[in-house]
């Protein structure tokens, strides 16, 4: 998106210009004026999405430069910039249509708000914007930067936040579910487009453990015009999953319900990645409220069984035939002294896992023993003529690091690592998080800062041209990430 400056002020088109290449979206400065004359010409060979104006300026004001500029460039967004409060000016300013009237010496968190505001109806700078929050909300579910580095006014500290995450169960090889989750995140990347407005953001994330996560944000005090649009995502949102449930695949979704604020969020998050098993024993493919994940919880029992369950899954995919066995005999010790079963609902639960997630089919009137012989029957067949061998599982994440060193500048992640891979995601991650002892984000984020490091110190490339070349589009976002890392601007380690 393009922006030109005039000011008559060098040392003013400096500052102003600092404070543009400061902002989140990537402006793009085409020409700075020093007089009206220039501003027109600027005009109209760029054709600029916005124009910041100085009134008082040489052979031809602001207001006169914008008159004419207007039938030149009748697209453009105007800015008005003066050193005298007069009201006299205003007046003009808003009878020519302009956008906003700053006050100089502008305030660069005023001046942000104002070209925001000016913009804001624009589909490109909407959806630029929110690629900001998407990565900001990134690194701080990450662990890459913290809540308490944003401004107390951001809507990060003060907006309602909603968030899903989802889960695939299908007896199908990981190579397969990790394709289904790829095609879930281009549906619904294709559908947050539609309903991005501006007051509201949407983001897709991939949780410390590989789950996908989408999570709105909107700002209560402007309306409910913002959080109609999250709901109206999210129901769309249910019927693209009703899409990928089928008979020998379902997804569940669990809700962490409107919070408050990042903090009430990120612990909602970090919560429900503890708690995915109980889908296992509360039922596969459907909505689980965080309500009822937290009393099911409490519950004796039934968060192990659930855990187990998911275990058994989770073995059987990966072909770990030691695991399986294992977890289903602790299974069987389990339900020999909990009177689990005895509940029809919590049965019907368990047996519509065990027949999409493990691919064994049982009758009504399975008793607990049934199914753990059913369990065993099908894990000789599966599994007889597979050895696990640790070598296995470390040469996995020799990969993972090999292809971060050899991608770090592109937008990777761990699903789309362990698709290549024959993984899923989930167990990617914490295979990685277990032979590293560090997250797979995190581990990104070490990388990519070390690389920027090295050309800090050994090219002349411009700071946002450093953040490209380790995979950064906002200067902003690598700054704080570098800031976070190493303690020190960017700028300020090169002088060093």
């Amino acid at each position: 998106m393009k922006m030109v400056i005039a000011d008559d002020e060098s040392l003013a088109r400096v500052s102003l210009s600092s404070m543009i290449k400061e902002m989140g979206a990537p402006w793009q400065i085409v020409g700075e004026a020093a007089n009206g004359e220039e501003l027109l010409t600027l005009v109209a060979q760029h054709t600029p999405d916005i124009a910041l104006v100085d009134i008082r300026m040489p052979k031809l004001n602001g207001l006169d430069a914008v008159q004419l500029g207007k039938t030149v460039s009748p697209f453009t967004k105007w800015v008005i910039l003066s050193g005298f409060s007069d009201f006299g000016y205003a007046q003009q300013a808003l009878a020519l249509g302009v956008s906003a009237y700053l006050l100089k010496p502008v305030d660069p968190a005023e001046l942000e708000r104002t070209v925001q505001h000016t913009y804001r109806d624009n589909k490109e700078y909407i959806s630029l914007l929110n690629q900001q929050f998407e990565n900001n909300l990134s690194a701080l579910c990450n662990g890459l930067t913290t809540i308490e580095h944003e401004e107390q006014d951001s809507l990060l500290h003060r907006g309602s936040f909603l968030a899903w995450t989802f889960h695939v169960d299908a007896a199908r090889p990981a190579s397969q579910v990790s394709d289904v989750e790829c095609e879930l995140y281009k549906d619904l990347r294709q559908s947050m487009g539609k309903h991005l407005n501006f007051g509201m953001n949407l983001a897709l994330l991939a949780l410390q453990n590989g789950e996908l996560a989408a999570v709105a944000i909107w700002d209560a005090d402007k309306g409910e015009e913002g959080k109609q649009r999250v709901y109206d995502f999210f129901g769309e949102t249910e019927t693209i999953i009703s899409r990928y449930r089928t008979a020998d695949m379902t997804m569940t979704v669990l809700q962490t319900g409107e919070c408050q604020g990042f903090k009430a969020l990120n612990e909602r998050l970090q919560q429900l990645q503890q708690w995915s098993h109980l889908r296992a024993v509360c039922g596969i493919g459907r909505r689980l409220e965080y309500a009822e994940l937290m009393r099911v919880a409490q519950m004796p029992d039934k968060p192990e069984a659930a855990r187990l369950l998911c275990d058994i899954g989770n073995h059987l995919q990966h072909l770990l035939c030691l695991n399986y066995h294992h977890a289903v005999s602790e299974l069987e010790a389990l339900l020999q002294k909990s009177p689990l079963f005895l509940s029809e609902k919590t049965k019907q639960a368990v047996c519509l896992f065990i027949s999409i997630a493990i691919g064994i089919h049982l009758p009504e009137n399975t008793t607990a023993a049934q199914l753990i012989a059913a369990l065993r029957q099908h894990g000789v067949k599966v599994l007889r003529d597979l050895n696990k061998k640790e070598s296995a599982s470390v040469d996995l994440v020799t990969q993972v690091i090999q292809y971060i060193e050899k991608h770090y500048m592109d937008d990777i992640g761990i699903g789309q690592i362990a698709g290549q891979l024959n993984v899923s995601a989930n167990y990617l991650s914490a295979l990685f998080h277990k032979k590293t002892g560090v997250m797979f984000v995190k581990y990104l984020t070490r990388i990519r800062m070390h690389k920027a490091k090295e050309l800090l110190m050994n090219t002349h490339l411009q700071v946002r041209q450093v953040a490209e070349q380790v995979g950064y589009y906002s200067t902003r976002h690598f700054t704080k990430l570098f800031t976070q890392t190493f303690g020190t601007y960017p700028s300020d380690y090169r002088k060093n």
